[in-house]
């Protein structure tokens, strides 16, 4: 089983190491990431294993509360560091992403506590929980990533709608309609590929413990669905937030001429 698992472990890292190796040569850029998430990926995933046995056995709900808490925060400050339009605060796009992170998801999971389809227990609250805040996270920083390029490429048009008279929500609503369906393009191509392209993990995972497959689908519906909404509207909360905090910044110092 040793012998298993450290094969299984480098070729994990071997798989990796091709990739960076490759981005290197080809001059993609992405290496530098990979390195410093690769190495702390595995340590991660060993950590939380811990972390959940133990609070299983504990079956205390302020501290599942406070994990969940503590991935908010980190996710809201891995997508807060992709926004790089250089007009805004960090604090303030830090602060922007975990309000839209944390109402968006922790609205969900009210929502399902209170419907009794999760409960305080740590092996369901917690997993459930970090599918949704990854979702948020995931769909902030596509949509960063996407601004951007939309601003760079769409600037003489932006300046025009404040030369005519058009306020920040006009600009901010224009935006928003350029970026959202790109950034939601994920999660609509898993809707078209579950259980066609791939069976998810959810249902999966609920079939070998025994339930129905209509049950089981119905699950892996809601999270898909649940998802969904956090994609949707956790960007759509955090530039609405952000604009309204700081105004709308055109023009990245890094594109002009």
């Amino acid at each position: 089983m040793e012998k298993k698992l450290i094969w299984e472990i480098g070729l994990a890292y071997f798989l990796i190491l091709g990739v960076i190796l490759w981005d290197i040569k080809e001059n993609y850029g992405v290496w530098k990431e990979l390195v410093p998430v690769s190495l702390l990926a595995f340590f991660q995933l060993f950590l939380i294993g811990f972390v959940l046995l133990y609070l299983i056995q504990l079956h205390s709900v302020v501290l599942n509360l406070l994990v969940i808490l503590i991935m908010t925060l980190n996710a809201s400050f891995i997508a807060s560091k992709r926004f790089s339009l250089k007009g805004y605060s960090r604090w303030k796009v830090f602060l922007s992403v975990f309000l839209s992170i944390a109402s968006v998801n922790y609205f969900l999971l009210a929502g399902y506590k209170l419907l009794k389809i999760v409960g305080w227990d740590a092996h369901m609250l917690i997993p459930f929980a970090g599918l949704l805040i990854a979702a948020g996270m995931r769909s902030v920083s596509l949509f960063s990533y996407h601004l951007r390029e939309l601003i760079v490429r769409e600037r003489d048009i932006l300046e025009g709608f404040f030369a005519l008279g058009a306020g920040n929500d006009f600009v901010r609503n224009y935006l928003l309609r350029k970026s959202i369906p790109t950034t939601t393009v994920v999660i609509r191509d898993m809707f078209k590929a579950a259980g066609i392209v791939h069976i998810p993990g959810v249902m999966v995972g609920l079939l070998m413990a025994g339930v129905n497959p209509l049950k089981a689908a119905a699950m892996q519906f809601l999270v898909l669905s649940s998802m969904l909404f956090s994609m949707f509207f956790t960007p759509v909360i955090f530039f609405s937030l952000l604009t309204k905090l700081e105004g709308i910044f055109l023009i990245d110092e890094k594109t002009k001429d």
